[in-house]
């Protein structure tokens, strides 16, 4: 990478646990690597016991979650200032059975219905990419940010 411009990692919704973050500009070029030293990891799969038990949950902070749906609600419909939000309630589930509540937002919800309605008793298994944890009360759901 070239031309970009390294900022302390502050603000409303943090990307990764570093202190640091690569901001991008008009003159910023990306060229692939081929390294194999180079770490290809692309998630950042958090653990369903810290997120049940609210352990270090930073609503303002991006991970990754992987899971079985094992529970769906209908679709329903938000309006907040003028604009409408389809949102559907899910529930999802780790290989050793515990489980997430997770709400699905915007367009993925017209992506992920066509599944969930012809999965014939086949499991759907998830993986959430760039998702918050919200916390209300004394529980903890996830929810898809940016449609991601």
């Amino acid at each position: 990478m070239a031309n970009f411009i390294v900022v302390i990692n502050k603000g409303e919704v943090q990307h990764h646990e570093h202190r640091l973050r690569l901001t991008f500009t008009q003159r910023t070029t990306v060229v692939e690597t081929t390294d194999t030293l180079f770490p290809m990891n692309i998630f950042d799969l958090r653990p369903y016991d810290q997120l049940i038990n609210n352990v270090d949950v930073n609503e303002t902070e991006l991970f990754d979650v992987i899971g079985e749906i094992v529970n769906f609600s209908e679709v329903h419909t938000q309006n907040q200032g003028g604009i409408s939000r389809k949102f559907m309630n899910i529930e999802l589930e780790d290989d050793e059975r515990k489980k997430l509540s997770a709400t699905f937002w915007g367009e993925f919800v017209d992506e992920i219905i066509p599944h969930l309605l012809s999965a014939n008793n086949q499991p759907i298994i998830v993986v959430m990419q760039l998702i918050k944890a919200h916390k209300y009360q004394d529980s903890c759901s996830m929810r898809n940010t940016w449609n991601a």
